[in-house]
């Protein structure tokens, strides 16, 4: 079920990250029933979001979310750049435009406030919204 919490963490910081509060697993919860309340149409846009949301990474490299220093996925990174690449997209409700590009991710992964912001007390409120505000400056929306 790890791919449904990436998935659900994305899309959670996407539409509430603004709202975080630890622990992440409350903050889950809460969205998850927040979104009970969505109708088909909210449900059936957010679907087409994330596929374009895969799209306009398709030539991303295999690893492109993968720390390499342990191999593992890595969800900050992951739903920072989701975040970012479609804030707009969905305050506009339309769709990506565009492909994410792989240079403004290794930017992100390099970046000392968002590398500090990963390392420890990661669901801390301070250190989510770091990570969240270094990938909007660091990685265009599409």
């Amino acid at each position: 079920m790890k791919d449904i919490e990436i998935l659900l963490r994305g899309l959670a910081m996407l539409i509430s990250g603004h709202e975080y509060a630890p622990s992440m697993v409350r903050f889950l919860n809460q969205f998850s029933r927040m979104c009970e309340s969505h109708d088909d149409k909210q449900n059936q846009y957010l679907q087409k979001l994330f596929i374009s949301f895969l799209e306009a990474g398709e030539e991303l490299s295999d690893d492109a979310f993968v720390n390499p220093k342990n191999n593992r996925f890595n969800i900050a990174l992951f739903e920072a750049v989701f975040t970012a690449t479609c804030d707009e997209a969905f305050k506009k409700r339309r769709l990506l435009k565009g492909e994410i590009d792989p240079d403004e991710i290794s930017a992100l992964e390099r970046d000392r406030q968002f590398v500090e912001a990963s390392l420890e007390g990661t669901t801390r409120t301070a250190n989510v919204g770091t990570r969240l505000k270094r990938a909007r400056a660091l990685v265009s929306a599409l």
